[in-house]
């Protein structure tokens, strides 16, 4: 057991110090990725901001007269794109109807960003793929006014999102060496750019399949663990590009960025396994040396419990942890000697008052009945039922209740002799075992019958409260020959008849010198109407 808990603590600690590290890297490389997903993410946003307005001072400085001018226009147009080369993919000014004022030729116009620029705000498009090239271009415009501040016209420039920089992060830079950068635009549900080439200007994927994604589509900004649309593991960070509404992903795979916990999981096995293990062993042999007494300790004490040598005291080998576990196992089994012989006797006594129970009172009505057959002359069983018992506990709670019965434990007790039994065999039932009268045997029990109903008769003081109880008792005599079951049942019926003949009597069953007699004979009774008014009990 030592040897195994040794074992199941190294490796609890391993498993432990593995989840630290986990979940220590996950925190620090997520607030990596957060910062980097940041920078890229307000490096993109001032690079469209820059563009933007560059676009709107240039159409503020438009001469008015070139707009119905082409010839000059396209002039201006070049002249400018070449001082100051942001929009590679060239300018061009259109109508409100969309028409090109430049005199070059037609052009498929980017609804968004030549829409919003008539509404009179700068805009971007929708990122397209440029035809004969690879990469993607982003049509940007914004409103030509008139000296009125009427929107006339729109200028509209188009970026190469590869050129000069622009969104350089996403094609130039990786995170890790299985890691990248990823810009989204949500309103177009497209990958605007990907250190994936393959990526670039492809759909996002569709709802349920990579759920972080799904909530940064619905503005969730901010760091978690994800599985992609390739079933990777990645941490992934989300950011922001205001001006645009896309976000920059950042994402690192989560076996590339714990890969420091893998080496270090190597290099324990490889360095402090076989150290450990040595350990354990030097342990477990220090340990078997020391437990020897013990476990021949063990061995004795398995035979005494099969009941293969009588139960007695171990030796005390040694005079440490081992001898004292040894006393005090002597010392148990001391105490479960005493507590057995408890057990044996609250197994055969009532524990509220302490008489001999229905189990003890058996055995002595058998060892009674016995003598009794044998010449030891009559015997008398009488069954007591308390009245007004019921009424007492209903009225002043159980615990008065068995203060009572205690008492009239004592007083019955009190009224017996030392060779006697006073049982109790239900909650407010007794049964009283007598033998060795004086003849006559009945006048002998009747005297005893009266002398109880008197005594448990007197006032009972419970509580500052004086209460009364009496008791009916059905009486029966024998000289042996009656089983002992038959005999409670007579005494029982004869304290029925007592019963309904008026309570606080008794009733003496007829008898034979050798067994109660039939039901139909005539009882003795204290009460003077018990015998005529009662029929015996079915």
């Amino acid at each position: 057991m030592g040897l195994a808990m040794a074992t199941v603590g190294t490796a609890a600690s391993y498993f432990q110090l593995t989840r630290f590290l986990r979940e220590d890297l996950t925190k620090s490389v997520a607030a990596q990725q957060t910062a980097l997903a940041e920078y890229v993410a307000r490096d993109i946003d001032s690079y469209l901001d820059e563009r933007l307005q560059f676009l709107g001072r240039l159409a503020a400085s438009l001469p008015p007269e070139l707009l119905s001018q082409p010839a000059p226009l396209a002039a201006w147009l070049t002249r400018h794109a070449a001082l100051s080369p942001v929009f590679p993919l060239g300018l061009m000014v259109l109508d409100r109807s969309g028409q090109r004022l430049d005199g070059t030729a037609a052009f498929t116009v980017d609804p968004m960003a030549f829409g919003n620029a008539l509404g009179g705000q700068p805009a971007l498009g929708r990122p397209i793929k440029m035809a004969g090239s690879p990469n993607a271009a982003l049509p940007m415009g914004t409103p030509i006014r008139s000296p009125a501040g009427e929107v006339v016209a729109v200028l509209l420039g188009t970026a190469d999102l590869a050129a000069e920089g622009l969104l350089g992060h996403p094609d130039d830079g990786r995170v890790g060496h299985a890691g990248g950068l990823l810009v989204v635009s949500p309103r177009d549900r497209l990958f605007v750019a990907s250190t994936d080439p393959a990526m670039s200007l492809k759909p996002t994927p569709a709802l349920g399949v990579n759920l972080l994604h799904d909530r940064a589509m619905t503005g969730f900004r901010g760091n978690g663990i994800t599985i992609n649309a390739k079933g990777v593991e990645e941490i992934s960070a989300i950011a922001s590009v205001p001006l645009s509404g896309w976000f920059v992903v950042a994402r690192l795979p989560v076996a590339e960025a714990l890969a420091p916990v893998a080496r270090m999981q190597h290099f324990i096995l490889k360095q402090r396994a076989p150290a450990v293990l040595a350990v354990l062993v030097l342990i477990g042999l220090i340990v078997a040396w020391l437990l020897s007494p013990l476990l021949k300790a063990a061995r004795q004490a398995e035979k005494m419990a099969r009941g293969e040598m009588p139960l007695s005291p171990l030796q005390v080998v040694r005079d440490d942890e081992i001898g004292h576990l040894t006393r005090a196992f002597n010392s148990l089994l001391a105490k479960l000697g005493e507590q057995q012989a408890e057990l044996e006797r609250l197994a055969h006594y009532d524990i509220l008052t302490g008489l001999p129970n229905r189990k003890l009172l058996d055995d002595r009505l058998r060892q009674m009945l016995a003598c009794s057959g044998q010449g030891g002359g009559p015997m008398a069983v009488l069954y007591l039922d308390l009245d007004g018992f019921k009424p007492l506990n209903d009225t002043f709670g159980h615990d008065a209740g068995d203060e009572a019965l205690r008492r009239i434990a004592k007083r019955l007790l009190a009224l017996v002799g030392s060779t006697d039994t006073v049982a109790r065999i239900g909650g407010d039932e007794f049964v009283l075992l007598l033998a060795g009268f004086d003849a006559p045997a009945e006048q002998a029990v009747q005297r005893l019958a009266q002398r109880c109903i008197e005594a448990i008769g007197e006032p009972l003081h419970l509580d500052s409260t004086e209460i009364t109880v009496g008791v009916s008792i059905g009486i029966v005599l024998t000289e042996g020959g009656a089983a002992p079951k038959a005999l409670l049942a007579a005494a029982d019926e004869a304290m029925y008849q007592a019963k309904q003949g008026g309570r606080s009597c008794y009733v003496l069953a007829p008898w034979q010198r050798d067994r109660p007699v039939p039901e139909a004979a005539r009882p003795q009774s204290s009460c003077e109407s018990c015998v005529a008014a009662v029929p015996a009990r079915q």
